[in-house]
């Protein structure tokens, strides 16, 4: 089976994404079995990541210059170099193994989003509050942070060339789609939720499951007892040397969107390396 991950990063000012990707890429490697974790990049300048103590953790790079602006992710199924594909956000980390849900993935399904995420002590998140443009105009609740999606399926192409067309003309869907609550900008979740509700697939690529199970650390949907933008606002990042991630007093077990940049520090890759280090000694 020739399945991996995807992530795309482009440089910016004040984010080091590439190092995020290489963070995420560690711990995709050392929670994966065999067969289950490659990892291909997207990124407009390879030579960002010439200076990591280990870029063999991205078995495919992929040089891309995303002329659409800041997030090209819709072109996920054009660039990814596997028949299978995960494509993720590169604010995130893997905390145990998922080649089940790989597996489930391959077998019954062309293409798949996910429509729901965690807080950080693992309760389904309810409050709208970033989302009430989906919510005004009873668009599907795709996350494109973890889209699954088989290479060369008729629903793929149809789904994201649909999806494109919507980033370049936002206005226009917007106007026409969006009337309700207009979001001050179509991303990849809004244009990707459009282009289902447009095809009328939203029940055929997004339906409960028990995974993907992403922790979603934006600080207004954590059920805190006052508001805060950020969750390190109320609790802490821990992460110690065994990988082993706490927040609060909560464990970690699962996918964490981590949302807030700064905690991928050089101590937090250091310990990343180690572990994917000895993983292969």
């Amino acid at each position: 089976m020739n399945f991996g991950y995807l992530i795309f990063v482009a440089e910016h000012e004040t984010i080091p994404y590439d190092r995020l990707a290489y963070a995420l890429a560690l711990s995709i490697k050392a929670t994966q079995k065999p067969g289950y974790d490659k990892v291909a990049l997207v990124i407009d300048d390879p030579d960002r990541i010439s200076n990591f103590n280990s870029p063999w953790v991205f078995d495919e790079i992929i040089e891309w210059d995303n002329e659409q602006g800041w997030d090209g992710r819709s072109w996920m199924d054009k660039l990814s170099p596997w028949d299978y594909t995960v494509c993720l956000d590169s604010d995130m980390l893997f905390f145990r193994d998922y080649s089940h849900w790989v597996d489930y993935f391959v077998e019954n399904c062309d293409l798949y989003v996910a429509n729901n995420s965690n807080t950080y002590r693992g309760e389904t998140v309810t409050s709208d509050y970033y989302r009430k443009t989906f919510t005004a105009n009873n668009l599907p609740n795709l996350y494109s942070f973890y889209t699954f999606f088989k290479k060369d399926s008729e629903l793929v192409n149809e789904f994201f060339e649909l999806g494109r067309h919507i980033i370049k003309n936002p206005v226009e869907f917007s106007n026409t789609f969006l009337t309700k609550l207009k979001p001050k900008v179509v991303g990849t979740d809004e244009a990707l939720a459009l282009s289902a509700e447009i095809l009328d697939i939203r029940d055929q690529i997004s339906y409960p499951l028990e995974f993907p199970k992403v922790v979603h650390l934006k600080g207004h949907i954590q059920n805190f007892p006052w508001p805060a933008e950020l969750a390190s606002d109320h609790i802490g990042f821990y992460l110690n040397d065994d990988c082993d991630l706490k927040l609060g007093n909560y464990q970690q077990t699962d996918i964490v969107h981590y949302v807030e940049k700064d905690k991928i520090t050089l101590e937090t890759v250091n310990i990343l390396e180690e572990r994917v280090w000895k993983k292969n000694t």
